[in-house]
This record gives C-alpha cells, structure tokens and sequence, in this order.
C-alpha cells in the first residue's frame, strides 16, 4: 500500500523585518483547509541574515475550526548567529481543519521564514 502525498504551502518563503510581534506579526500565511487530508507533516525553516538578529524570528503555527478563529498550535523559532539555518517538523494531527503560520519577533536584522506542509492526501 502506498501512501500519497502533496506539498502545500502554508507560509511562503518571504523576509520578515525586524521589529513585529506575535500580535502585528510581519508574516501571516494564508488559511489552508486540511478537512481532506489523513494528516502531515509541517515543515518550517527561519533563515537568518549576514547581521543576525538580536532577538531571534519565531514562527507560530496556529489552527482553526472554522478559518477565522485561530489558536495557536505550536510556537518554533530560529537563533542569532549570522547567517544561520534553524528548521524542523512538527506532526499535523488528523484533527485539524484549518492552519496558518505567523512569523515575528526578530529584532535588529530581518530574518527569512517558511513553512510548508507535506499532507497525507491518500491511504
């Protein structure tokens, strides 16, 4: 048995400038419905500049049963050396209807974010 799979976009990769927070976050990923999917994997990477930031970015993945109310989910986030790569993945739960991905928090120096979903779409 095969298990298939689609990658989908969640937060593209964009530079997020210093100085947002969570509640004016610089990055705010579309609502994607995962009401079809059997689950996945979140894969999410902050990439940090040649200056690095004096606070590190933070990217927080947040669901919603209906896409307009969002909880947060589960809060990543990358370093402060100079040109450094921080990624990893999260489990999607079967549960979820609707994600997005926020991303803040850096200071100083811009950071790099992205975060894509790799959604079970067959058994």
């Amino acid at each position: 048995m095969t298990i298939a799979k689609s990658a989908v976009e969640v937060l593209a990769s964009q530079s997020v400038a210093a100085g947002s927070s969570k509640t004016s976050p610089g990055a705010t990923g579309s609502s994607v419905d995962c009401s079809a999917y059997y689950g996945g994997e979140i894969t999410w990477k902050v990439t940090n500049g040649s200056s690095a930031p004096g606070a590190p970015g933070a990217i927080t993945i947040q669901d919603s049963p209906d896409g307009t109310n969002w909880c947060d989910y589960h809060t990543v986030g990358g370093d402060t050396t100079a040109s450094s790569v921080t990624s990893g993945s999260i489990r999607l739960d079967d549960g979820v209807m609707y994600l997005r991905a926020i991303a803040y928090g850096n200071t100083t120096n811009a950071v790099t974010v992205e975060v894509k979903l790799q959604a079970v779409t067959g058994l």
